[in-house]
């Protein structure tokens, strides 16, 4: 299969679907807290990405192609910077809609040692 990337700068690409933030700690571990037999990770270097659909229109926008942006996001401090990481990116965010009350989804990994030791997700589920 041969695919002619050049062409994805005449597209333009709607993506609907879960918008969130992947954020990741990278830290050593060096001791265990005397608080109860966990690992106790210091933090050395932080990074917080597009994640879910918008890592797909990231990977668009990246590719060439105009990224339009559909989904729903809270209206906290979350929301607002996934919001400025799609203007840092040139994506169009008219499809966005900000929800009263909705956490912005934000899965936090914490990477020590060259491992995935946690995974934090704050979200908003309907149940």
């Amino acid at each position: 299969m041969n695919i002619d990337i050049a062409k994805f700068k005449n597209c333009r690409v709607l993506v609907i679907g879960d918008l969130m933030i992947d954020e990741y700690l990278w830290g050593d571990v060096d001791r265990i807290s005397p608080e109860a037999p966990v690992q106790v990770v210091s933090v050395k270097k932080e990074e917080s990405t597009l994640g879910g659909s918008g890592n797909v229109v990231n990977n668009l926008v990246a590719l060439g192609a105009g990224g339009f942006v559909a989904g729903v996001i809270g209206t906290g401090r979350n929301g607002n910077m996934l919001l400025k990481k799609f203007g840092d990116i040139g994506a169009d965010t008219g499809g966005v809609i900000q929800e009263n009350g909705r956490h912005t989804t934000r899965k936090t990994r914490v990477i020590a040692a060259h491992q995935h030791v946690l995974r934090i997700d704050r979200e908003t589920k309907k149940e």
